[in-house]
């Protein structure tokens, strides 16, 4: 049964840093990425306490995610083979 990608995203804990216009990660998602509905994605800044690889989704919804996740690799690959 499919639900919504909203059910599935109590997603990025993103936290706009005050004064510096950076956004971070506090935790990583653990549920599945969802491949199909991904847009693009960016890495969040070194200046941030964790390394992060932040998805937008078709609903401009942001998923932090692991960098070293065999998963989020295989998205960036599917992303970066879109674009090509």
């Amino acid at each position: 049964m499919s639900r919504p990608l909203g059910h599935l995203l109590p997603i990025a804990l993103l936290a706009r840093a005050t004064n510096v216009g950076r956004e971070c990660c506090l935790e990583y998602f653990k549920g599945a990425i969802p491949i199909r509905k991904l847009v693009t994605w960016y890495k969040t800044s070194a200046e941030c306490p964790r390394d992060a690889i932040v998805f937008v989704t078709v609903q401009d919804r942001f998923i932090c995610s692991d960098p070293k996740d065999k998963h989020v690799k295989k998205a960036i690959r599917h992303l970066q083979n879109l674009r090509q």
